[in-house]
């Protein structure tokens, strides 16, 4: 009678669901569009008698590309904590990250075999100012013109690419290890706002650079997810010439030089934040020679952060009504002035209050962004990945690194730039200041207290 019971408490045994290690995939596509599509993030590269179109194969309202600097690539991480739940991050070198072509993406790779659900996809553009145009629908930013009117076919070619990008990121899924920390960079940024905010001043910049290693059980480098405030913007509005920026060629050091592996790069706080002249520095061989140091440093870092297979996630997302825009048009915020004009017109309407609000539903800009929070336990610390859905100015960055303490997360991921584009996010502080950032802080005065708010929420679930 003993054998029979042993048999059946063995098939029992077998029967039960295994816990299982980290796995961790990875995927890098190179993403670069047909010469001739527009460049997205400079208005100055508006036709000459815009807003007056005239179109090319995939321009109407801004001057095609003439070529391209360097590819521009769509990555993809997959983790899978083997405890039912998986992660996937996407990151594309692109002005910004859209909720239209996020669900786009994300139902071609489905229908390619990915079982996550869009809940558990976060999409991030790194901001390069260089990167592809005309891939997205909402008509703010199509006539600006910052990307130009959409281009289905060109949409529906960086769709496939990320749904590439995240098909095969599972598909390569292997056993793993996972750590994250934290360093301070200095020496390529500074504060673009120094000189128009009497609060602000040039140093006056956000140095986390957050790192998330992966690591195959030999201890080979599988992915560095980094993530730190930068504007992709060394490349001006004269540059025809496509190119994930700065941050890409970060990318590359690390990924041929310095480490090996996929390099994924995440912004962060960046609204306020440009790259320094150092940074942006090319010699007679190589672009942007000048974050090769940068590089370096995150190399040498990388080096240091402890990696662990007992991980667990946590993936909490929910969708926030912003609700009609709320665009303040005064000319001082206009044309950051307070006197002189024509025949006085700034001092006219400094005293007379010369208000205009704006009210723009989601036809013009999206208004219902995804935050996503997420919960990464490595061994007994707990860190917490959260998403902006656009350019946070520094000073609330730092109100949400506070806020993600004050739950009790060790170390913090902020992932700006990710799921959707909703503008700027000027502080009070700064959005009373006025400039070019408060004027695209589309909810006004209010706007950083949702978004500091919705974040606060979403990792308060996960946590």
């Amino acid at each position: 009678m003993a054998q029979p019971i042993a048999a059946a408490f063995l098939l029992w045994m077998l029967l039960l669901p295994v816990s299982q290690a980290l796995r961790a995939g990875v995927a890098r596509i190179d993403a670069t569009m047909p010469v001739g599509v527009p460049l997205a993030g400079y208005s100055a590269r508006k036709t000459k008698f815009w807003p007056i179109p005239r179109p090319t194969k995939y321009t109407s309202l801004m001057e095609p590309s003439t070529g391209h600097l360097d590819p521009t690539y769509v990555k993809a991480l997959v983790l899978d904590d083997g405890h039912d739940q998986q992660l996937c991050i996407v990151t594309a070198d692109a002005i910004g990250a859209d909720g239209t072509l996020r669900k786009l993406a994300h139902v071609k790779a489905v229908q390619r075999g990915l079982p996550l659900p869009l809940e558990n996809v976060i999409m991030s553009g790194s901001h390069s100012h260089s990167g592809p145009g005309a891939i997205t629908p909402e008509f703010l930013w199509e006539f600006a013109p910052a990307t130009d009117l959409i281009v289905p076919e060109l949409q529906d070619m960086m769709a496939d690419k990320m749904a590439e990008a995240m098909v095969t990121a599972y598909n390569n899924m292997t056993a793993a290890t996972m750590g994250i920390d934290t360093t301070h960079i200095y020496n390529y940024t500074k504060n673009r706002r120094a000189g128009v905010s009497p609060f602000l001043k040039p140093e006056d910049i956000d140095p986390n650079a957050a790192l998330i290693v992966v690591n195959d059980l030999s201890g080979h480098p599988i992915a560095t997810v980094w993530n730190f405030a930068i504007h992709g913007t060394c490349l001006g509005s004269k540059s025809l010439l496509s190119s994930a920026d700065v941050m890409g060629a970060v990318s590359h050091f690390l990924e041929d030089y310095l480490v090996g592996g996929v390099a994924l790069f995440i912004n962060a706080d960046a609204g306020d934040i440009a790259p320094s002249s150092e940074a942006c520095h090319s010699n007679s061989t190589t672009s942007f020679a000048g974050v090769f140091g940068m590089a370096e440093e995150l190399a040498a870092f990388r080096k240091t952060v402890k990696a662990t297979s007992a991980a667990r996630l946590n993936i909490k997302s929910q969708l926030v009504e912003f609700g009609l825009t709320d665009l303040n048009l005064t000319l001082a915020r206009v044309e950051n002035c307070t006197e002189g004009g024509p025949l006085d017109i700034c001092g006219i309407c400094e005293f007379l209050n010369c208000d205009f609000h704006l009210r723009l539903d989601s036809s013009w800009v999206e208004e219902t962004p995804r935050f996503t929070a997420v919960k990464i336990t490595l061994d007994t610390a707990e860190h917490v990945l959260v998403t902006v859905p656009g350019e946070a100015l520094s000073g609330l960055g730092f109100e949400i690194r506070a806020d993600m303490k004050k739950l009790g997360y060790d170390q913090v991921v902020l992932a700006g730039y990710s799921n959707n584009h909703m503008g700027y996010f000027a502080t009070v502080q700064e959005y009373d200041v006025g400039g070019y950032e408060s004027l695209l802080t589309f909810w006004g005065s209010g706007t950083a207290e949702k978004i500091r708010n919705s974040c606060y929420v979403v990792a308060g679930l996960a946590k």
